[in-house]
């Protein structure tokens, strides 16, 4: 059955102008190899379905013919194989060459850097494909708590203005926090509270800007605005850049 997907790969791979890497010299002769190699280790045959199923991924992915950061869908054609059954091997494969103490923190900002709030403002969205990311985040929401809605869309991170803080509570170091409040509470002459709550009054005043009502002809702007106010806030928050999460925060920008 592995053999079949692979060549169903192969095939429309190299059938695909914009798409020949199983077509290129050398990355063929560099899967077989790899998953020989593999394969044979400890003993020729030992291995179950699922884990040759996870070898012959992992072989493709090292071999560079698959790009295990693009869409799970185009892999999902690329393979002829559910999507969903592609999200698993991707993990899997995330789970198994990621190291344990790698930080995810990067991937994170980068997720956050697309976050937008709800119609109503009491919300904050996010996309995350990456399986081990999603799961990773998932997890310390948990551990606060905060269980996100994922009815929609398994990529999708939805959850309240409050549960977020959380989330930045358990992952923004010390120091960053530290800082961040010294600013906010000196420069920006915001009132004198904890880190949560000066994050809570700053989200949450962003929303409220979002939520409220505007002429049609400025809203676009508006919302774009204050799109780029909290992903500021937020980015610098997870880079450990004090000054750029403070930047365009103003007292207006808070909610009491």
């Amino acid at each position: 059955m592995i053999f079949k997907v692979l060549r169903n790969a192969s095939a429309k791979m190299a059938s695909n102008k914009k798409s020949t890497l199983l077509s290129k010299p050398g990355i063929t002769s560099k899967f077989g190899e790899m998953f020989v190699e593999a394969y044979i280790s400890p003993a020729f045959g030992a291995r179950s379905k699922s884990e040759i199923d996870l070898l012959v991924f992992t072989c493709l992915i090292e071999a560079g013919a698959i790009d295990p950061d693009a869409p799970i869908y185009d892999i999902a054609r690329a393979l002829n194989i559910p999507p969903a059954r592609v999200r698993n091997l991707i993990l899997n494969w995330q789970l198994r060459s990621t190291s344990q103490q790698g930080d995810l923190r990067d991937a994170i900002v980068a997720a956050l850097k697309k976050t937008r709030f709800s119609g109503d403002g009491k919300q904050l969205t996010f996309g995350v494909e990456s399986p081990l990311l999603k799961e990773e985040i998932t997890a310390r929401l948990k551990r606060k708590g905060v269980f996100t809605d994922a009815s929609f869309s398994k990529e999708l991170v939805k959850l309240p203005v409050e549960a977020f803080v959380e989330f930045l509570d358990d992952i923004v170091d010390d120091e960053t926090k530290k800082q961040v409040k010294t600013t906010l509470v000196k420069d920006k002459q915001l009132p004198n509270k904890s880190f949560k709550a000066l994050a809570a009054g700053v989200l949450g005043k962003l929303g409220e800007k979002v939520a409220g009502e505007v002429g049609e002809e400025l809203a676009g702007e508006l919302v774009a605005s204050v799109g780029e106010k909290a992903i500021g806030f937020l980015t610098g928050l997870l880079t450990g850049d004090p000054k750029g999460a403070t930047k365009g925060i103003t007292k207006e920008d808070f909610l009491e």
